[in-house]
């Protein structure tokens, strides 16, 4: 995400950004950054039909956040592979769920 969040910032800057940042939206994501209001950055960098991601950015770190109908909460790390099982992102969603005949299918064959 690196270069690519780069030149969408720029851009975003050298547009004036068309619409406000929600408020929702830059208080958690400065509220997980740690960072004092009114010093973050925010960028909208996916939508799905259900979740729209923005990254908020502050003092050269930055944070994914979701907001949906239920709200604006910091975006959630990619777990990382256990036992030969790792997760996938939902594209509707965007949470992470096992993938499909990763581990739990696997422990259900070695029974």
């Amino acid at each position: 995400m690196g270069p690519l969040f780069v030149l969408s910032l720029c851009i975003c800057g050298l547009t004036a950004c068309a619409r406000e940042a929600p408020v929702a939206v830059v208080k958690a994501g400065l509220r997980n950054l740690r960072c004092p209001s009114g010093e973050g950055e925010m960028l909208l960098t996916r939508e799905t039909p259900k979740v729209r991601e923005y990254v908020v950015a502050c003092d050269f770190r930055y944070t994914r956040v979701h907001c949906s109908d239920a709200g604006c909460r910091p975006a959630p790390l990619r777990p990382p592979c256990v036992r030969g099982g790792c997760f996938e992102e939902d594209p509707v969603t965007l949470e992470w769920t096992r993938e499909r005949g990763s581990a739990r299918s696997e422990l259900a064959r070695r029974r």
